[in-house]
């Protein structure tokens, strides 16, 4: 059965736990909690569990790192506002929730939480708690998307033609001709194509194909657009034409991609095609 309907298939896991190539850095004052946490963000595969708020800071400096959470205290009842004060300071455009009890919330402030420059706050008793927590996570700032295709190209492409894949998918809301990507690059057009071929890469037209895939396939998972709305975002004339896209490159609906891990399966497959014969 294809797509990730109410029993999801192997596709679904599959991504779950292999397409999302960053770290969420997590902080849980009661241990507790965290088979709870665990379920509800199991779409981001790695999760680091941070018990000294230290370890956390600099964890965050890393740029596996894409993401955030805490609690309102760590497990000596320190209060964590001045991690995610140090955190903001350094990295302006990343995501940090606060996920706490209500009841505790209400006994503490959390006017120095908004100071310190936490992007949302998730209590843990919300209903569709993962939709709240993945919104909360990919909604705070579209810095994930970069940083998460970023390492797919450091993976899979050589470092002379990162810039390319960068360009293209930094322009996916355009139609980019080659010698636009070339000129970019600081090269020729035929000297771009030959040197895409001769590293194993497809040509730039196939690069712009699959950066729209990937632009479409992350905002319909972290937001409610309208496959029309995207598709005519992304240069498309109808909704079918981006439907006929996802299918080709992922084997997919855009309904399945809205689930948890939409994105990371279809980044799984953007590295497939380009490490198939690809060479650092």
């Amino acid at each position: 059965m294809n797509g990730r309907g109410p029993t999801p298939g192997p596709r679904a896991f599959d991504a779950r736990g292999f397409g999302t190539f960053h770290h969420l850095l997590v902080q849980i004052a009661d241990a507790t909690y965290r088979p709870q946490f665990a379920e509800a963000c199991r779409a981001f595969g790695d999760l680091v569990w941070c018990s000294e708020l230290d370890d956390l800071a600099h964890r965050a400096m890393a740029p596996e790192a894409t993401a955030v959470v805490v609690d309102l205290v760590d497990a000596q009842g320190a209060p964590t506002n001045v991690v995610v004060a140090r955190v903001r300071e350094a990295r302006p455009d990343f995501p940090i929730v606060l996920w706490c009890d209500r009841g505790a919330a209400r006994e503490r402030s959390l006017t120095e939480f908004a100071a310190a420059g936490v992007s949302a706050i998730v209590f843990r008793d919300e209903s569709s708690l993962e939709g709240r927590l993945l919104s909360a996570i990919t909604g705070a700032s579209d810095v994930a998307f970069r940083q998460l295709t970023d390492q797919a190209i450091h993976r899979r492409v050589p470092i002379a033609l990162a810039p390319v894949v960068r360009f293209c998918l930094d322009q996916a809301h355009g139609l980019p001709r080659v010698e636009v990507v070339a000129r970019a690059v600081g090269l020729s057009s035929r000297a771009l194509a030959y040197q895409l071929k001769r590293a194993g890469l497809p040509p730039v037209s196939t690069l712009v194909m699959w950066s729209k895939a990937l632009v479409a396939a992350y905002r319909l998972e972290r937001s409610t657009e309208s496959v029309s709305v995207i598709a005519r975002s992304l240069g498309f004339a109808s909704g079918s034409a981006l439907r006929r896209l996802l299918k080709r490159c992922a084997n997919e609906t855009p309904q399945a991609l809205r689930g948890p891990g939409g994105f990371g399966w279809v980044l799984r497959c953007f590295e497939r095609r380009i490490g198939k014969t690809a060479r650092r």
